[in-house]
């Protein structure tokens, strides 16, 4: 009888494949042939450095608050130095704002937060962000823009398994299985790359983006925006009337609530609450116009709602706020989405006086 050396073949293709995929397990040979940094990875990989030099800030005696949020935490970034009411607190504070990303969503709010306990600092006052917008699951920038730019190391999955979605559960399944699918490795450019000395880390791209990495910018006078019932007519209707169609579209469209984000939020909640760190979960104030819109879309309160279902209400650790309850003096605006970054101090001590209400804020 004549040997068929066909029937070998899927046996020879499933060892080539896991000879592949236990080889990319050799650091050199995934930094040759994997793929190149995205966004998202970029920010978690220049973390630890953040953390770094944030234990230096404690050490020197300041306090350290940790701001995570979107676009409308990306003000505190534009302030080096921002005059707090010495009634609030006599201490210095350092506001850590490089964690403000924009367009973000609560699975990579975990991420950093995690990513700061593993490199063992511990903020003196976590600020965390929570809008409508982050728990709509057909928005734009949701967990799935993420998921599709980051590269997770096996831990990493297999802790935020349990919160991700049947399809997304699968996926982290296939991941773990084959690095090299994990990794998007590539043998020809591995190959490549090992024989010339270059790394997928010599990319520019590797470099820090945004202002993440960045010292903090200054605003600009022209930045300062408008008053609430200022705004020339021109202005008006491109920074609210049309901006608010915009973030209609691009966040609010088809609104329906995420639970693969509701079991983020939940899970920095518990990481909080597991790791004593003191967190004040809080609502940035909107333009009227746009919050009439939003509110009428997600029919409200979402925000009470979930610090009533997740957050206990005697906690020695969080404590919240919502700024779209008339109780800032806070009326200049930057379009209908963001306020001014001149509103930065009020909002800094309102979060403070909250702060101090939490029994292990020190």
């Amino acid at each position: 009888m004549k040997f068929n050396r066909t029937y070998f073949l899927p046996f020879f293709i499933l060892l080539t494949i896991f000879i592949i995929d236990k080889l990319v397990c050799i650091p050199d040979v995934r930094e040759s042939g994997r793929r190149n940094y995205k966004a998202g990875q970029n920010i978690l990989l220049g973390m630890p450095v953040i953390w770094e030099e944030n234990k230096k800030i404690q050490s020197s005696d300041k306090k350290v608050a940790v701001v995570i949020g979107t676009s409308r935490s990306e003000p505190f970034h534009e302030w080096a130095e921002i005059p707090l009411n010495k009634s609030t607190i006599k201490e210095p504070v350092y506001f850590e704002t490089r964690t403000a990303v924009k367009a973000s969503e609560f699975l990579l709010y975990y991420l950093l937060i995690k990513s700061m306990t593993d490199s063992g600092f511990k903020p003196n006052v976590l600020f965390l962000e929570f809008s409508d917008e982050m728990l709509n699951e057909n928005n734009i920038y949701t967990y799935k823009t993420k998921w599709a730019e980051l590269m997770l190391h096996e831990n990493e999955l297999i802790d935020i398994y349990d919160s991700m979605n049947s399809e997304m559960q699968r996926d982290i399944i296939a991941r773990l299985l084959f690095l090299g699918y994990n990794y998007h490795f590539k043998p020809v450019l591995a190959a490549k790359n090992l024989l010339t000395g270059n790394r997928v880390t010599n990319d520019t791209y590797f470099i820090g983006i945004s202002s993440y990495m960045n010292v903090k910018r200054p605003y600009k006078p022209e930045d300062i925006g408008y008053d609430v019932s200022l705004f020339p007519v021109k202005e008006f209707q491109e920074r609210i009337i049309d901006y608010a169609e915009s973030r209609k579209q691009h966040f609010l469209s088809r609104f329906q609530i995420s639970e693969t984000e509701t079991n983020f939020f939940k899970k920095i909640v518990d990481h909080a609450e597991k790791h004593n760190i003191p967190m004040v979960i809080w609502e940035p104030q909107i333009h009227p116009y746009y919050n009439d819109i939003r509110h009428k879309i997600t029919k409200g309160g979402i925000f009470k709602q979930y610090i009533q279902q997740f957050v206990n209400s005697n906690s020695k650790n969080i404590r919240h706020v919502s700024l779209n309850e008339g109780n800032t003096k806070c009326t200049t605006y930057v379009d209908c989405s963001h306020v001014s970054p001149v509103c930065v101090p009020e909002i800094a001590d309102k979060l403070l006086q909250i702060a101090k209400e939490i029994p292990n804020f020190k």
